[in-house]
């Protein structure tokens, strides 16, 4: 499943004063697109005519955790099989 970010509404760091935000240097510029999780970014509205204005993240991108199937992929059964063996 796929999640569209682009639809998204910007968060405001004004609408949000209880989270952490995250220095913008903290991850990667350039970065692979699969290997790594959508961050959300904190900006800033702009004054008047101003445009609103990136600041940091609330919450960063991070490696994405590619080999999480393969522990759900064994039984319990083979599993603990295996386990006996090593002992």
């Amino acid at each position: 499943m796929t999640h569209n970010y682009a639809g998204r509404k910007p968060m405001f760091v004004e609408d949000n004063p209880d989270l952490k935000i995250w220095d913008l240097e903290c991850v990667p510029m350039n970065r692979p697109k699969g290997s790594w999780t959508n961050g959300i970014k904190a900006y800033v509205r702009g004054s008047n005519s101003e445009p609103s204005k990136c600041v940091g993240w609330f919450f960063p991108p991070r490696i994405r955790n590619k080999g999480h199937k393969a522990r759900y992929g064994r039984s319990r059964s083979n599993l603990a099989a295996h386990l006996q063996e090593e002992e």
